[in-house]
């Protein structure tokens, strides 16, 4: 019995006694039932349960594993039954326990592949990736020496790139052992090399203790990792799991570093380099998910967690983005889309959000705090990206725009997957409706839509200007959704243009609605003829003299039907 079971076997038992109210209860109420007085002490002959000073009959021994936590007392022999229980209830709180241990190291272990990815994520060189990998694999497993090794099949050479620790006669020794080295890579297999066959088939010949993992991408196989510790040490499969896990990601980032170096022009290889980026980027929970789940500590966090919490759900997405994509070369491809998540993540964690999801031209992001912190973020992210298209035109680059749709509501969010992997999951339509509300910002002409859900879920409404758009019945719906249309993220220009027409657009939107369709067109035309870069104004205006030659119905409310997705 090692020290740590002792001790979750030790708390478990103090547990069950004196701090979970279920078992507490159950004791007690059984106790009593039976007409029993008992007594727990434990190890240490402290007093867990009852009065030293009622005459004990029935003693017993609490044994769990071959250890032994205290002795049980009762007055009777009928607290055999309770003695019973008390073990039932012991057995489940050490089964949780060790679970909330597994999940925490779990929970560890992806953080430090997450940190990992991140760090080589933002290399375009195979010796930094290499570096990186090869550092932060040591510092996670422990290690005194380490190669990266590559082949090259064009020259039928293994070569290093990059490696650490004393071992002079590396480069003679890779180059003595090249056949042996090629058909382990090309194997791309993993393995812990047994002591005995280290010397005869690794270029580091004198450690005691050696594993291996392949730098695999998809059905190629790279190169390979080696980790090797001086002295005597029981690598174990956990731990060469987890370099397997180090090498894939390495191995990706080289094969995108691959893709920029070699300059690929063709549209399809460049949209997979993105893909292999925001792929990366997704494998991970983000940390701010967990603590969305309201847990304080997360040996709470368990398989099969759930929590139905209210959110408001944003969407970003790039407009024309194919259209800007094929104007750049691979490298200008390559580096706009970090540059374009270096500069809009850190918005959204500024405004108490999370990013869940990459999506290759925009991304999904949750505001567990509500629509204030989510619209602020949009207004934010859209004044980012005007001084952003500053620094693009002086470039001679096209502008970019960004359409923001978002939706409030209620979400289920929680943990599912099992105890070797966790993932996060969320569920609601709501997640739906906000991705349908940024395609129908395209539509409208607005930077940033919000739904009336949103609007009114504002804890500070007169900080931003909007303008009702009127009610909208998506595909599939049975219900309509009211639309705004917040103006603050619009340029300053286009910003002052609608602030000052406000009351002129409303007055419009009014007659619209009352169908005086004649007048409302005369008035968007108005505010149009104002400025021309005023989409909304001029969608009303077509749809209001469209109107015009239409027989309407009486019961007419103005709902704008989408008949597509």
């Amino acid at each position: 019995m090692n020290q740590k079971s002792n001790s979750l076997w030790t708390r478990a038992l103090k547990n069950v006694l004196q701090k979970d109210k279920e078992s507490i209860s159950l004791l007690a109420q059984s106790a009593a039932l039976l007409k029993v007085d008992f007594l727990v002490v434990d190890a240490t002959n402290r007093v867990l349960w009852g009065t030293v000073s009622k005459e004990h009959t029935y003693s017993v021994e609490i044994i769990c594993d071959s250890l032994s936590l205290g002795i049980f007392k009762s007055t009777t022999k009928a607290g055999k039954y309770i003695f019973d229980l008390i073990k039932i209830f012991l057995s489940k709180e050490f089964e949780k326990k060790s679970i909330g241990k597994e999940v925490l190291s779990l929970y560890r272990e992806i953080n430090m592949i997450y940190d990992l990815s991140e760090m080589i994520s933002e290399k375009i060189d195979t010796i930094s990736i290499a570096e990186i990998a090869l550092r932060e694999s040591s510092q996670i497993i422990g290690s005194t020496h380490g190669l990266f090794l590559m082949y090259d099949p064009d020259e039928d050479k293994v070569t290093e790139l990059a490696s650490f620790g004393d071992n002079p006669n590396s480069q003679k020794n890779i180059k003595d052992q090249n056949e042996v080295l090629k058909a382990l890579i090309l194997r791309g297999s993993a393995a812990i090399v047994p002591e005995n066959r280290i010397k005869d088939n690794l270029p580091i010949q004198h450690l005691k203790a050696v594993m291996y993992a392949p730098l695999k991408v998809k059905h190629r196989t790279l190169g390979m990792v080696i980790l090797g510790h001086e002295e005597k040490k029981e690598f174990t499969a956990a731990e060469l799991k987890l370099l397997t896990t180090i090498t894939l990601q390495s191995a990706s980032a080289i094969e995108s570093a691959h893709l920029y170096q070699k300059g690929l022009k063709e549209a399809n290889d460049r949209e997979e380099a993105i893909r292999e980026i925001h792929e990366v980027s997704q494998k991970f929970v983000p940390s701010e998910f967990l603590k969305s789940l309201g847990k304080d500590n997360i040996t709470e966090v368990r398989l099969g967690d759930l929590v139905e919490r209210e959110v408001t759900v944003v969407f970003a997405d790039i407009r024309e983005f194919t259209a800007v994509s094929e104007k750049m070369s691979p490298k200008e491809n390559f580096l706009f889309v970090n540059a374009f998540n270096n500069k809009m993540g850190p918005i959204i964690r500024k405004n108490n959000g999370f990013i869940l999801q990459y999506l290759g031209d925009g991304f999904m992001a949750l505001f567990p705090k509500g629509s204030q912190n989510a619209i602020t973020a949009s207004v934010e992210m859209q004044k980012e990206l005007h001084d952003y298209n500053t620094e693009r035109k002086a470039k001679s680059r096209l502008p970019i725009k960004v359409g923001v749709g978002m939706q409030n509501g209620k979400l289920i969010m929680g943990i599912t997957g099992d105890i070797k992997r966790l993932d996060a999951a969320i569920i609601s339509d709501t997640v739906n409706t906000a991705a349908r509300v940024e395609g129908l910002s395209k539509h409208y002409g607005t930077s940033i839509l919000l739904t009336k859900e949103c609007k009114d879920d504002l804890t500070h409404p007169d900080e931003f200007d909007f303008r009702y758009l009127g009610p909208v019945q998506l595909k599939g719906k049975q219900n309509s959704i009211d639309l705004y249309e917040c103006i603050n993220g619009d340029t300053e220009l286009l910003f002052n243009h609608k602030l000052n027409t406000l009351s002129t657009f409303n007055e419009a939107m009014n007659l619209f609605f009352n169908k005086e369709f004649a007048m409302a067109a005369v008035t968007f035309q108005q505010i149009f003829k104002m400025n021309t870069d005023d989409q909304t104004s001029k969608l009303f205006l077509n749809k209001s003299a469209h109107l015009i030659t239409q027989e309407i119905e009486e019961n007419w409310k103005g709902v704008e039907l989408m008949n597509t997705k």
